[in-house]
């Protein structure tokens, strides 16, 4: 099979899991309690408790999740990377290489006013004045003002098409462990891979 379609399956149905702190499932256990304790607590049940939970991966899903996990120790790669091609490899997709084609002006962040709604993010620019003729006076005051950013277009074409590139070479690493003789048991990785430049496809 595809090297994506064995992560799919990996993180999919067998639901392999990476574990950056290397804990696992030992960060949920209780250490408090001892043997006895529980042999007591199923005696006053009358019966034995099954663990209940899921069951363990298969062996050649573990190995799959670990040459993923593998790649937060890759000095180009990182875990950012593991997390999303775990991420795509779950729900079956591909990261996003889009972006948002049509240019728009957003606020530069945003706050929570008092009455708990959201406001755009505002800033102290300034003092102003003007001389009101009709009063004969002068009124000054200190003016706010929104930073904005500009969202979309090409930069973030660029961007996603860049995010995708390196999902990409991060997926031909994983192959290429995969494919190491002997790595895995009962799955034999074939050289498909995902379309290098959708969007160059796409265009044709």
């Amino acid at each position: 099979m595809s090297v994506k379609t064995a992560l799919e399956w990996a993180f999919g149905p067998e639901q392999a899991q990476i574990d950056f702190d290397l804990l696992g499932v030992h960060e949920f256990r209780r250490e408090g309690i001892s043997p006895e304790w529980r042999l007591m607590q199923e005696q006053k049940l009358g019966c034995r408790v099954d663990g209940g939970g899921s069951s363990e991966p298969h062996a050649d899903a573990a190995l799959i999740a670990a040459a993923v996990e593998a790649l937060s120790v890759n000095p180009i790669f990182g875990k950012d990377m593991a997390v999303l091609m775990a991420t795509c490899a779950r729900s079956g997709t591909v990261p996003d290489w889009q972006g948002e084609p049509k240019m728009r002006v957003a606020p530069l962040g945003w706050d929570i006013n008092k009455d708990g709604k959201r406001t755009a993010y505002e800033v102290p620019s300034g003092t102003w004045s003007f001389h009101d003729a009709k009063n004969r006076k002068t009124r000054t005051g200190r003016s706010r003002v929104c930073p904005i950013q500009y969202m979309g277009g090409a930069i973030s074409i660029t961007r996603a098409r860049r995010r995708y590139l390196d999902w990409w070479g991060a997926l031909l690493e994983v192959a290429v462990t995969l494919r190491i003789p002997g790595y895995l048991d009962s799955i034999d990785i074939s050289k498909e891979m995902p379309a290098v430049e959708p969007w160059r496809e796409k265009s044709i």
